[in-house]
């Protein structure tokens, strides 16, 4: 029995979870943020995370895995005040290792089946 692509996998799940809020999953060719192309992005208007449908598998993971931060960093106070990141962010080491651990542990909680899919766990 074949099994199936990490895209196809991320597709099943369809959203990610984060207690206020839940992000829908997409693959999209041609993605660009301010006329940037980019691997992938994060809406918090549409609630969307896209990744690049034309990238290789791993460079996906690795672009949703960063996306999924965005919104683990904003849910944890660790934004810029316009969501754009266009204003400078000034914190210390201990508030974001704490503000990723608690993120990281909530984001694992809410979506164990999307955990698996990015860290191939069976």
């Amino acid at each position: 029995m074949p099994t199936k692509s990490f895209k196809q996998r991320v597709l099943e799940l369809e959203s990610v979870e984060i207690g206020w809020g839940s992000f829908s999953l997409k693959f999209k060719r041609d993605i660009a943020n301010e006329g940037d192309k980019c691997m992938g992005l994060t809406d918090f208007d549409k609630m969307e995370i896209l990744v690049d449908d034309s990238a290789p598998e791993q460079v996906q993971r690795l672009t949703l895995i960063h996306e999924i931060w965005h919104v683990i960093f904003s849910t944890m106070g660790l934004r810029a005040n316009d969501e754009d990141a266009t204003v400078d962010l000034t914190t210390t080491n201990e508030f974001v290792v704490e503000s990723a651990t608690r993120g990281l542990l909530l984001f694992r909680h809410l979506n164990p089946e999307l955990w698996s899919v990015l860290f191939d766990e069976e």
